[in-house]
């Protein structure tokens, strides 16, 4: 009877912590429950700009990897912080100039 009561209580902690995680992390939540590609562009120094589908809730650092990467020897200006940001359908990233 202890047994079944552990085990209720650590199935309880473990759907409480994963709802917390996922109210803490929006875009991961958008990921999981949007079955909408987006439309997005990048524009700069990446090997292949251009537009691209992805998944609901990428990032700025999806679309670069997408891309195939920064070209070599590029000097990109941005914080890490928004290309971490969701992108949203239709928007443009430009990165500078190429």
């Amino acid at each position: 009877m202890a047994i079944d009561w552990i085990r209720r209580s650590v199935l309880v902690t473990i759907l409480v912590a994963g709802f917390y995680y996922l109210k803490e992390n929006p875009d991961l939540r958008k990921r999981i429950y949007s079955e909408e590609p987006i439309r997005v562009k990048i524009e700069g120094p990446v090997v292949n700009p251009g537009f691209y589908s992805l998944d609901a809730g990428s990032n700025g650092k999806d679309l670069i990897e997408t891309a195939g990467g920064y070209v070599p020897g590029a000097q990109i200006k941005m914080e890490d912080s928004i290309l971490e940001q969701p992108l949203e359908d239709g928007q443009i990233l430009n990165l500078g100039k190429r």
